[in-house]
C-alpha cells in the first residue's frame, strides 16, 4: 500500500516537472532572443554600415549609374576634394558611394569615419574587409555584393580615390554604349604575371601572361555582369590586383568589351588631354585644377600635355600581341 502512493506520488511529481519544463522552456527561449535583440539595439554593428538615408534610397529609387569610389579610412582630405570638384555638380539618376573597410581601424580612425558618413550619407562601410593592398580584391567583391543586394541600377563605375571623372560627358557617352553586358574601360592584355614583390600572384596558374583586363583607375560595369560576380563570388579565385581579378571572373563571357582611350587608367597618367573621361594618379591639388579650368574654360587642360603614349586594344590577335601599337595621334 505504502509502496503504491509512493510510486503515485513519483509520477505526480514527475508529470509536474515536465509539465514545468514544457511551460517554462519556451518562456526562458523568449527570453534569450528578447535580451539577444535588446543588446543589438543598444550596440548597432558596423557591419556594411550606411546611411538611413540611402538604405531609404535603395528601397524607393533606381539609379542609371552608381559610382563607387574605393578609398582609405584615412583620406578624408581626398575625399573632401572628389565632393567639392567633380561630384560637386548633382546628376540626376546617378549616386556615389565612397567605400572604406573598417575592420581592425584605430576606434579614432573608426569613429572619424562614421562622423563623415553621418555629415555626407555617401560611404560604404566594410567591417569584415581590412583596408590594406592584398584585401582590395575582397574589397571589390564584396562591394559589388553589397551594392547588387541593396540598389536598383543599370550601370557601376568603379574607380579609385585619386581618380577625376568628368562625369556629364561620361553619362553621355555611356547612352552610346550596350546597355546590357557592358565591360567598358582601358583594357590591357599580355602582361607578364609578377612573380615576386607586393604583386606576386602566387595563386596563379591561367597562362604564362595575365588576361585582358579593364584597368582599375576607372571601369564601368553593366548591372548584369556586377550581378554575375556578385552571385558567383564564392568560386570566383581572387588575385593580388582586383582588376586583374576582375578581368578573369568575366573571360569566359560572352560580353561587350570596349577598349577607350579616353580613359586615362593606368598606373601612371599618359598626360592631360580634353577628351579624357577619367584621369588616374591625381592628387587633390590636380583635381582642383583639372575643376577650376572646366569652370572657366570648359576644358579639362589648361594646357594638354603627353607623357606617354596611348593604343588601341587589337582583340583579333592574342592577347601578347594586342597593345603594340603605340599611336602617337591617340590621347
Amino acid at each position: 500500500m505504502a509502496r503504491a502512493w509512493r510510486q503515485s506520488k513519483n509520477r505526480i511529481v514527475k508529470n509536474i516537472f515536465c509539465f514545468g519544463c514544457l511551460f517554462i522552456l519556451p518562456l526562458f527561449v523568449l527570453a534569450v532572443v528578447v535580451y539577444s535583440k535588446s543588446k543589438n539595439a543598444e550596440t548597432p554593428s558596423v557591419t556594411d554600415e550606411v546611411s538611413s538615408q540611402n538604405i531609404i534610397e535603395s528601397t524607393q529609387k533606381s539609379f542609371y549609374l552608381i559610382v563607387l569610389i574605393f578609398s582609405d579610412p584615412t583620406k578624408s582630405a581626398t575625399r573632401k576634394a572628389i565632393r567639392e570638384t567633380w561630384l560637386s555638380t548633382s546628376h540626376q539618376n546617378m549616386k556615389h558611394m565612397f567605400v572604406v573597410g573598417s575592420k581592425g581601424l584605430a576606434e579614432d580612425v573608426l569613429n572619424n569615419v562614421l562622423k563623415e558618413n553621418s555629415s555626407h550619407h555617401d560611404m560604404l562601410i566594410l567591417d569584415s574587409v581590412n583596408e590594406s593592398y592584398i584585401s582590395l580584391t575582397t574589397k571589390v567583391k564584396k562591394g559589388f555584393q553589397w551594392l547588387h543586394s541593396n540598389y536598383h541600377f543599370s550601370f557601376l563605375l568603379k574607380c579609385d580615390d585619386d581618380s577625376f571623372v568628368r562625369i556629364s560627358p561620361l553619362l553621355e557617352e555611356l547612352k552610346k554604349q550596350p546597355q546590357n553586358y557592358l565591360y567598358w574601360g582601358f583594357f590591357k592584355g599580355g602582361s607578364s604575371v609578377f612573380q615576386k614583390g607586393k604583386w606576386k600572384e602566387s595563386e596563379w596558374f591561367l597562362c604564362d601572361t595575365y588576361l585582358p583586363y579593364a584597368l582599375g583607375g576607372g571601369y564601368i560595369l553593366s548591372s548584369d555582369l556586377v550581378e554575375f560576380i556578385a552571385k558567383n563570388g564564392p568560386l570566383l579565385q581572387q588575385y593580388k590586383s582586383e582588376d586583374v581579378s576582375v578581368g578573369v571572373w568575366l573571360s569566359p563571357l560572352k560580353i561587350h568589351r570596349v577598349h577607350d582611350v579616353r580613359f586615362d587608367t593606368e598606373f601612371k597618367s599618359r598626360g592631360c588631354y580634353n577628351e579624357y573621361l577619367i584621369t588616374h594618379k591625381q592628387s587633390a591639388n590636380d583635381m582642383r585644377v583639372k575643376h577650376d579650368s572646366l569652370l572657366k574654360t570648359g576644358k579639362l587642360c589648361p594646357s594638354e600635355l603627353r607623357v606617354r603614349y596611348s593604343y588601341n586594344y587589337n582583340w583579333t590577335v592574342l592577347p601578347s600581341k594586342c597593345c603594340k601599337d603605340f599611336n602617337p595621334d591617340l590621347p
